[in-house]
């Protein structure tokens, strides 16, 4: 086996076992229980509503399904699915460099670099959605910096442009990453070729596919659940003052160890700038975005490190550069991990109530009840991951000043959200609630009583006798239950 192919099975081995014990986080979970659902019958945009397109449930459906014919659990095998996944994204990209005639030296940098950016970097922000969804990518933005030094890729080409189809599908934001390198590409040669490549055709292809899917298949999300999350959720953001010093301290990291780091220096020609403006188009995803959270920051994270990674030229660096670009590495996997647990831990409590319980949450953080509920080997009934649309129905109603329509569509829509709970009270029958006190986790809010200030809701809460308080939460537990 050739030495580079040793040197990235040794990396994927060792992020294997490093994220065996801790890739299960709050997206991951929550996804995979909606999955389940799904496997069990129920119908997305009729029984169950989740805030992202249905791709994000699908994608995890496969591990959902290879769990219940396999017994090991779903998140062990996302693990290694996204592990085959990178694989084959180094795959497509060594051919692509084959093909190209660049030399050995330089495929195993590439190879070997790229495997540690994909792999070992992302840290906790393994097998979320964003990681899958640059590991796709990745082998488009390979391919557009070998046409930007006017090689052939070869037909590998049109794997690169599938993947970035399929990237672009699993988050929309992300056509930046692959759309500004061939932008430029076409404004460097004053052509409009750039833009109908082989792979640029296929990522179009498998995007415009999957939106035709999404209005065949699934109309009731479309028309129904999608207008609520475009009022509420999407307006929940954070501001431009606490988005953009990151990004910004990250491109001009990757600029500055560019021009030290290589010979060309920094210039529209070089062989690094498809890779930076990839990395570019990462801070726009992130800004477009809005949430501030780590995992949107991965594909600005990845790439501005690829840029002058992957482009070494100089003989013996300096050993103050060698040793700035090796923390700055080590610095943004630990920002990419970087995770503050919300809430209290809950499990031995909630054991004490009830053994592998079905469990729900009143609230609209998504991390009270996942991954709580796998971790306690529970099942989650809900029909959707929190009441998000209502924290932000309130939210908006709170910071504006909406017309008398507007404000009526956003009643419509807590309306909506308490008929949902309702639903899944009646049709779940929970063990256990677990109550939040807090809005958007920074405003004390009372989710009991929005829930009770409706009539049926009040009614079957009634069931339910509230155990105790941690901190934030109120533990409630259904006492006609015949065992605690």
């Amino acid at each position: 086996m050739n030495q580079r192919w040793i040197i990235v099975a040794a990396i994927l081995l060792t992020a294997l076992f490093v994220q065996m014990p801790v890739v299960l986080n709050t997206d991951l979970s929550c996804l995979l229980s909606e999955g389940e659902q799904i496997l069990d019958g129920r119908q997305l945009g009729v029984d169950l509503f989740e805030l992202n397109p249905p791709l994000s449930i699908y994608l995890y459906m496969p591990a959902a399904q290879l769990a219940r014919w396999t017994g090991i659990a779903p998140e062990i095998i996302v693990i290694v699915l996204v592990i085959i996944e990178i694989i084959g994204s180094l795959v497509v990209i060594d051919r692509a460099a084959a093909a190209a005639k660049l030399d050995a030296r330089e495929r195993n940098i590439w190879t070997c670099v790229l495997a540690f950016l994909l792999a070992v970097l992302p840290g906790a922000v393994f097998g979320q959605r964003e990681h899958i969804a640059v590991i796709a990518m990745t082998p488009f933005v390979a391919v557009t910096a070998i046409r930007w030094r006017r090689l052939s890729p070869g037909l590998a080409a049109i794997l690169a442009g599938l993947g970035a189809g399929l990237a672009i599908s699993i988050k929309p934001q992300l056509g930046l990453v692959a759309g500004l390198p061939i932008i430029l590409g076409a404004i460097r040669q004053r052509s409009l070729r750039p833009l109908f490549t082989p792979e640029a055709c296929a990522a179009a292809a498998v995007a415009i596919g999957y939106g035709a899917v999404v209005v065949i298949a699934f109309p009731d999300y479309l028309l129904t659940y999608a207008p609520m999350v475009a009022a509420t959720y999407l307006p929940m953001r954070r501001d431009l003052a606490y988005l953009l010093p990151f990004p910004i301290l990250i491109i001009t990291a990757s600029i500055v160890f560019l021009r030290r780091v290589t010979s060309q220096g920094l210039r529209l020609e070089s062989e690094a700038t498809p890779w930076l403006a990839a990395a570019i188009g990462g801070a726009a995803s992130f800004l477009i975005q809005g949430k501030g959270w780590t995992y949107t920051l991965y594909p600005l994270c990845m790439f501005a490190i690829a840029a002058p990674l992957l482009h070494v030229r100089t003989g013996a660096l300096p050993r103050l550069v060698r040793i700035g670009g090796f923390v700055s590495v080590v610095l943004i996997g630990f920002w990419l991990s970087l995770s503050v647990r919300d809430f209290p831990p809950l499990e031995q409590r909630i054991n004490a109530l009830a053994k592998h319980p079905k469990l729900l949450t009143i609230g609209d953080h998504v991390a009270l009840g996942h991954p709580l509920v796998r971790q306690i080997g529970g099942t989650w009934v809900g029909s959707s991951c929190g009441q998000l649309l209502t924290a932000g129905a309130i939210l908006v109603q709170n910071s504006s000043q909406p017309s008398q329509a507007e404000r009526a569509k956003l009643d419509g829509i807590i309306h909506f959200e308490r008929r949902q709970l309702l639903a899944d009270l009646r049709n779940g029958r929970p063990d256990v609630i677990l109550v939040d006190s807090y809005l958007q986790g920074k405003v004390p809010f009372d989710w009991l009583a929005w829930a009770k200030a409706d009539p049926e809701l009040d009614m079957e809460l009634r069931r339910y006798r509230e155990a105790e308080d941690v901190g934030r939460v109120r533990i409630f537990f259904d006492q006609s239950r015949p065992e605690r």
